[in-house]
């Protein structure tokens, strides 16, 4: 077997035939994972559920960890990561669709260099997969990828795959809501670990109305919550701190109309 488990949170109101389209997109993977952990904390409708018992029934590799006591999506994450029992773990969500050699590049950078976590680029689609409406760039190596974390997340969440043992001794994931991904890369950095991005897109991910949520004072709350924690973690100076204030939270205010063109220029 690959080694390879597949960390995958679903929520209590994801589109059946879009989970069943990312779950097809992993079990087509030239490297095939070991594992599919589908991980809920909710009390599921009646068609999300029978969707995840058909998946279940028909691939021995899937299976469904059900962990009422989770806090947010940053717990559901953690609940599933220490489930995961496979060395590398890949990261998708229930509507993403991953090429057919993600897994392979992937573990093959994990394998054969210094690299803890490596992600590529992302194919932002609202309608047809087949014809997505932007790439979502990152930077590609390890000292790029520091630089950014001052003060934009570095990498695209779905897109990753990591060491476990390795993110599991940085913390894990922690109930950190908005922000789950780019606090857990932040620790990491922090604690050590080495970062990858390959220069390619390797998964396609649905955005319905990403800029809403993208907005509004919650939002904004949580930026200047990442901000703090990136000054006390030594990863940004005080100057970085300013500009990731000034730069980031009066978008997040904007009407979703303005957003929508900032976004669409600098795609995060």
């Amino acid at each position: 077997m690959s080694g390879i488990a597949v960390l995958l949170p679903v929520a209590a109101t994801s589109d059946t035939s879009d989970l069943r389209r990312a779950h097809k997109s992993i079990i087509e993977q030239t490297a095939s994972p070991s594992e599919i952990v589908l991980v809920t904390n909710q009390s599921l409708t009646e068609d999300v559920e029978t969707a995840i018992e058909d998946l279940v029934n028909t691939h021995s590799v899937s299976r469904h960890e059900h962990v009422p006591d989770a806090s947010g999506l940053g717990g559901v994450l953690q609940a599933g990561l220490k489930r995961c029992s496979e060395p590398f773990v890949a990261r998708m969500d229930a509507d993403d669709i991953a090429e057919p050699e993600r897994f392979a590049d992937q573990q093959t950078v994990l394998t054969d260099t210094k690299a803890d976590v490596v992600g590529s680029h992302l194919a932002e689609f609202h309608d047809d997969p087949e014809h997505p409406e932007r790439i979502r760039e990152v930077p590609i190596t390890h000292d790029e990828i520091a630089e950014w974390m001052s003060w934009r997340c570095p990498l695209n969440h779905p897109t990753t795959m990591f060491d476990r043992e390795a993110v599991l001794s940085a913390g894990g994931y922690r109930d950190y809501p908005m922000m789950e991904d780019w606090d857990l890369w932040a620790r990491c950095l922090s604690a050590g670990l080495r970062f990858r991005n390959l220069d390619k897109t390797l998964v396609r991910a649905q955005v319905d109305d990403l800029v809403d949520r993208r907005g509004g004072l919650d939002y904004a709350q949580a930026e200047f919550r990442m901000a703090q924690e990136l000054r006390e973690l030594g990863i940004s100076s005080r100057r970085d701190t300013i500009q990731h204030l000034c730069l980031r939270i009066p978008p997040r205010l904007l009407p979703p109309r303005i957003r929508e063109g900032i976004y669409q220029i600098f795609a995060r």
